[in-house]
């Protein structure tokens, strides 16, 4: 049984052995070096992280099948410096998306296009106006294009 969650208290160990996760695979890709010596230190900088800002600054998105989590994304509220889209028409909070992941044997199924959409959807409930995201990631970017986000230089941009 599939299940997607908003994140609570509750869900921050799953979030985090997700991340670590999610941290190894990318940068053991891209920099050909296991990373995974730095795991147990970095899953305790990131659970801090997290219990600081869920549900203030930072909201995430889960995905359960059968209890087990398989896949997250997150938007963090950009709050240091402002963008240029706050002077347009509508006023609101700032994101940006964050913490992209699918475990591996379930990728190419969907998942990730359903849980963006419900995060985004929830976001918008948050006060989002708009949300920004950066990736690296060339196989990614036909499910941002298809939730709506438009590529803007390096960046792509959603007005929610």
């Amino acid at each position: 049984m599939k299940e997607l969650i908003m994140a609570e208290n509750k869900h921050i160990n799953d979030i985090v052995t997700l991340r670590v996760e999610m941290q190894i695979e990318d940068w053991n890709h891209t920099l050909h070096k296991d990373f995974s010596p730095y795991s147990s230190e970095f899953a305790v900088i990131t659970e801090k992280h997290i219990r600081e800002r869920l549900n203030n600054s930072l909201y995430f998105a889960v995905m359960y099948l059968d209890k087990t989590p398989i896949a997250l994304c997150g938007i963090e509220e950009l709050c240091e410096l402002p963008q240029i889209t706050v002077c347009t028409e509508k006023s609101g909070r700032h994101g940006c998306i964050v913490s992209v992941y699918t475990k591996q044997q379930y990728r190419g199924k969907g998942h990730q296009q359903q849980l963006l959409k419900y995060l985004l959807s929830n976001a918008k409930n948050e006060g989002f106006n708009d949300i920004t995201l950066t990736t690296n990631t060339p196989d990614a970017i036909h499910i941002y294009e298809k939730v709506g986000f438009k590529q803007i230089s390096n960046k792509y941009f959603l007005s929610l």
